[in-house]
C-alpha cells in the first residue's frame, strides 16, 4: 500500500525544559511578531464565534501590489503546506511522476504519495539542486518538479537564470514548475528572482520573516486554470480570523521586516564566520539557518546529545539523507552565543571508543 511508504513527521530534538531552553530546530524569526500586529490583535473584539469570511480581500490585494501580480490568481491557504498538498491533490493522478530533489523538503514526497503519485528523487550537486539531473529524468509521465529555493536543509538557491532556462525547456510540455520560496525573503543577492510564466506556480508563507509561524497563513500565484481549481477543492474555512487581522498587518510592515533581514544576515554571517574559524565544515547559507557536518568518526547522536544537554534545540538531518549533520536555525543572540561557545568546546573535545569485553558479552561505547 502506497501509505505505507510514509514516515510520521519525526520533531526536531528537544533539550531539557527551563527557563534558559533555547530552541533552534524550526527556522523561525527570533524576533517575534510585529508589535503592530500585537496591538491590533485585541481578542476582546474579535467574536470568534462567527465564521468569517473565507476571503482575506485586503490580504490578497496587499499581496498583489506588493509583488506586482494579479490578484486574481493568488488563493490563500493554511501555510504554504495546504497549498503544496492541494496542487498534488489536483494536478496528479495515480501512476504520475513528480521530481523532487533528494535534500527537498521532506512532505513533498508525503504530498505525492498521497496522491497514489510516484516521487523520483534526483540527486543533488554539492548540496545544491542539479538541472541537468531534472533534465535527465523527465519523461511522458512526469507532470510537476518541486524546487525550494533557497533550499531547506542546505540553504541554497536556484539563479535566475537557471530557473528561466527549466522553465523555458519546460514550455512545450504540460509539466508543472512548483517553486517553493518560504525563505525567499532572507535572500540577499542579484542573481535571486522569478520571472513567472504560465507553467510557474510559486508558493510562500507569512511563517518565516513575518513572524506568523503559528497562525498558518500561505499563499500560491499561478495560472488561472489552477487557481480556479484550488478554489473548488479547498476547505471555505481553512484561514482562521487571527490570521486574517494579522496577515495584511505583517506583509506591510516594512520596519519590522527591514529589521529581520538585517537581524538575521548579520547573525548568519557571525556564526558561519566564528565556526569556521573553529574547523567546522559549514557552507553558505541564503536562508535563515545553516547546516554544520561533523567528524564521521564520532556518531552524530553522540553530538546532537551533548548539543541538547546545553539546553539547544537543533534539527537532525538524516532524514534528508545528510548524515552526520545537525541543521541550526539563527536565533536570538544570547541562543547564537551559547550554540557558538559551545560548538567550540565540542570541537576540543576528545572522544574515545571504549571496548569492555567480559565472557559473557562485549560492549563499546564513547566517552570523553
Amino acid at each position: 500500500m502506497t501509505l505505507n511508504l510514509i514516515t510520521k513527521y519525526q520533531p526536531s530534538l528537544n533539550s531539557s525544559r527551563g527557563l534558559n531552553n533555547y530552541k533552534l530546530s524550526s527556522n523561525e524569526n527570533p524576533l517575534g511578531t510585529s508589535k503592530l500586529i500585537r496591538r491590533q490583535l485585541q481578542i476582546n473584539h474579535v467574536k470568534l464565534e462567527r465564521y468569517f469570511n473565507n476571503i482575506s480581500n485586503k490580504l490578497v490585494t496587499n499581496i498583489a501590489n506588493i509583488y506586482n501580480l494579479n490578484k486574481k490568481q493568488i488563493v490563500l491557504g493554511n501555510g504554504s503546506d495546504e497549498l503544496l498538498s492541494l496542487l498534488c491533490s489536483a494536478y496528479l493522478r495515480e501512476g504520475d511522476e513528480v521530481i523532487i530533489s533528494e535534500h527537498g523538503f521532506l512532505l513533498y514526497k508525503t504530498q505525492v504519495l498521497v496522491t497514489h503519485a510516484v516521487p523520483v528523487i534526483i540527486k543533488d550537486l554539492n548540496n545544491k539542486i542539479d538541472i541537468n539531473n531534472i533534465v535527465r529524468s523527465i519523461n511522458i509521465r512526469t507532470k510537476m518538479i518541486f524546487i525550494t529555493i533557497p533550499t531547506n536543509p542546505t540553504g541554497l538557491f536556484l539563479t535566475i537564470r537557471e530557473i528561466n532556462q527549466l522553465s523555458i525547456l519546460l514550455m512545450p510540455t504540460n509539466i508543472l514548475l512548483v517553486l517553493d520560496m518560504a525563505y525567499s525573503e532572507y535572500v540577499e543577492d542579484d542573481r535571486y528572482s522569478i520571472k513567472i510564466n504560465t507553467n510557474i506556480s510559486i508558493v510562500k508563507t507569512l511563517s518565516k520573516i513575518y513572524g506568523l509561524a503559528s497562525l498558518r497563513l500561505g499563499w500560491m500565484y499561478s495560472r488561472k486554470s489552477i487557481t480556479t481549481l484550488i478554489e473548488k477543492i479547498k476547505s471555505p474555512f481553512s484561514i482562521n480570523k487571527i490570521a486574517q487581522i494579522a496577515g495584511p498587518i505583517a506583509i506591510t510592515d516594512s520596519q519590522q521586516y527591514n529589521l529581520s533581514r538585517g537581524f538575521n544576515m548579520f547573525w548568519l554571517v557571525k556564526i558561519i564566520v566564528n565556526l569556521r574559524k573553529a574547523n567546522f565544515i559549514i557552507s553558505k547559507s541564503y536562508a535563515n539557518f545553516v547546516v554544520i557536518k561533523f567528524n564521521k568518526r564520532v556518531p552524530i547522536l553522540l553530538i546532537e546529545n551533548y548539543i541538547t544537554s546545553c539546553n539547544v534545540n537543533i534539527r537532525r538531518m538524516s532524514e534528508y539523507k545528510l548524515f552526520n549533520n545537525i541543521r541550526i536555525s539563527v536565533g536570538s543572540p544570547s541562543a547564537n552565543i551559547k550554540l557558538i561557545n559551545h560548538l567550540k568546546k565540542l570541537n576540543k573535545q576528545r572522544f574515545v571508543l571504549v571496548t569492555h569485553k567480559t565472557e559473557e558479552y562485549t560492549k563499546q561505547y564513547w566517552k570523553c
